[in-house]
């Protein structure tokens, strides 16, 4: 108890110097119970399935994976699924790729490995996982590889050959054999940043009086912590991700000049856009009134008027020769016109009126 203690304290200044702060304090060993009891053999699992390979690609260490050998489709992988019964329950273990093996079924889920259907929580997985990894190393290379072709394998296989499930999807498994082409950097790539396990292996092998000189002495515990490859992977991948972050920002900046350029080009094209559009109603609108005023209708209305204002001009040029107020010369020369205008402008209401 003293000892699983000391260690617990040691894994929480470890993880306190990876950026994780607990927001609770852990249990005390007083207060162990059986699930506590679980969690420390899902532990050992955890430090058993990472010796053998195994990366978590989640926080949660629910799905694991290990390289297993590259192949002419594509990366072999073996995918790690670990339920929250674990290690209770046995954990579901499959390659990326089929492979023609008796421990995988068509869709390569491994099925026929003894310890692995005897699964108890004593079992070893890391063991387990190497054992499929060298047997399926062994028959890749043995070129037992499966083929593509729908035909071989049952509808559900045929239906999910180029979405295996497995967390990454590698771009020669949806690809023809035939065909193999790297896929085009054309998004910034993303580095999964190391989840940090439930032990530290490296702790177990350590006597109570070596625990407590790390308690004791923090400087060493800092220097002890700097030598686990654990945490040497969260630094590389740290580093990485800001020198990442560096870059893309100083490329960013380089744009900052050229942006403002084709900002002052937007700028002005919206303001010529404005200007034409402007122009463009205006010339909409006289077209409108153009138009309005030669509809058949308007002109028929026109027409109309222009004949009855002729006939009545005539009609008081007529009364007033009559009545003496116009000179015979001066009727003949006004008279005869205004009456030939009206009778063709007759005709043509006419005609429109027959049609």
């Amino acid at each position: 108890m003293e000892r699983n203690e000391k260690v617990r304290q040691i894994i929480i200044d470890a993880m306190s110097f990876l950026g994780y702060r607990f927001s609770q304090p852990a249990p005390r060993p007083s207060q162990e119970t059986q699930q506590s009891e679980l969690e420390r053999l899902r532990g050992r699992q955890l430090a058993s399935l990472v010796r053998a390979g195994g990366r978590a690609k989640n926080h949660q260490q629910t799905t694991f994976e290990v390289a297993v050998t590259d192949t002419q489709r594509g990366p072999l992988v073996l995918t790690i699924t670990l339920s929250s019964d674990f290690p209770l329950k046995a954990p579901h273990v499959q390659a990326s790729l089929p492979v023609q093996h008796p421990w995988l079924d068509a869709v390569g889920n491994v099925q026929g490995h003894t310890d692995l259907n005897q699964w108890t929580a004593h079992s070893d997985i890391g063991r387990i996982v190497s054992e499929i990894v060298n047997e399926l190393r062994r028959a890749a290379s043995a070129g037992q590889l499966k083929a593509a072709a729908a035909g071989n394998l049952p509808p559900q296989a045929a239906n999910a050959q180029v979405a295996y499930p497995a967390p990454y999807q590698y771009p020669a498994s949806v690809q023809p054999p035939a065909q193999p082409q790297p896929q085009q950097n054309s998004e910034p790539q993303r580095s999964q940043m190391p989840v940090i396990p439930a032990i530290f292996p490296e702790l177990e092998e350590l006597s109570i009086s070596q625990l407590e000189n790390l308690l004791n002495d923090r400087q060493a515990l800092k220097t002890f912590v700097k030598k686990i490859e654990v945490v040497k992977e969260f630094v590389r991948l740290r580093e990485e991700v800001m020198n990442g972050n560096m870059g893309i920002a100083e490329k960013t900046l380089s744009y900052e000049e050229q942006l403002r350029e084709l900002q002052g080009e937007v700028q002005e094209l919206r303001e010529s856009l404005r200007v034409t559009q402007e122009s463009l109603a205006e010339k909409q609108m006289r077209q409108q009134r153009v138009v309005a005023r030669h509809r058949p209708d308007a002109l028929l209305e026109q027409l109309t008027a222009a004949t009855h204002a002729i006939d009545s001009s005539s009609d008081d040029l007529a009364h007033q020769f009559t009545h003496g107020e116009v000179d015979f010369s001066t009727f003949i020369s006004e008279y005869l016109p205004q009456r030939t205008l009206y009778h063709q402008r007759t005709i043509k209401l006419n005609r429109v009126y027959q049609h």
